[in-house]
């Protein structure tokens, strides 16, 4: 199992990749169906799981689940 870690001002994430993955898809979703924007430390914290994922291997260049 990957544990990703990611961190942004008073936003923390440390726990699976699955898990990880699964809190991105879903804030992205969420976001994308309220047609609100995140706020930028909401939108900096995604960002900066989604760079720990590209690092353990699981999303690619194009922030895309990478292949297996």
């Amino acid at each position: 199992m990957k544990i990703i870690y990611a961190k942004e001002k008073a936003l923390t994430f440390h726990g699976d990749a699955e898990s990880a993955l699964y809190l991105v898809d879903s804030l992205r979703r969420a976001y994308d169906e309220s047609g609100t924007e995140m706020t930028k430390s909401l939108s900096d914290f995604v960002f900066n799981i989604e760079c720990a994922l590209q690092d353990a291997g699981l999303l690619n260049e194009f922030f895309e689940r990478a292949s297996a």
